[in-house]
């Protein structure tokens, strides 16, 4: 039950899981964390767009036009595209936030999903180098 627990929250909050797993040094975790991870980016592809529109229409004042987040979202969207995106979703911007993001750009899931993934990997092995690196 605790592992089901761990994937759901790796596909919400991977960041935080995969600090987590890192410093804990559990390969364990770190595999599952990384599965809840490409889980949570295949999951969020196929039915983000559909997610978003009803997000919009059931809570509209959460989507305000103008705020500061907003005009940093888009700036990051148009100057870097979905590699760009891709590259801060696993540490800054969470899997649906990077997705919902990405969508915005193309709707070819293949070229979203790839380079998440990428992405994904390789902050973990990132991370991982680190934690083994200042552990000895």
């Amino acid at each position: 039950m605790s592992y089901i627990f761990w994937i759901i929250l790796s596909m919400l909050k991977y960041q935080f899981c995969l600090i987590t797993a890192t410093v804990a040094t559990s390969w364990l975790l770190l595999l599952l964390t990384m599965f809840g991870g490409i889980l949570g980016i295949i999951i969020f592809t196929q039915i983000g767009y559909d997610l978003e529109k009803w997000l919009v229409k059931r809570f509209p004042r959460w989507f305000k036009r103008f705020t500061l987040k907003n005009r940093i979202l888009v700036k990051l969207r148009r100057n870097w595209g979905i590699w760009g995106i891709s590259f801060l979703t696993p540490i800054l911007l969470g899997i649906p936030v990077g997705v919902a993001l990405c969508l915005t750009l193309t709707t070819d899931k293949r070229k979203i999903i790839r380079p998440m993934i990428l992405s994904l990997v390789v902050w973990t092995l990132i991370f991982l180098m680190f934690v083994l690196l200042i552990g000895k």
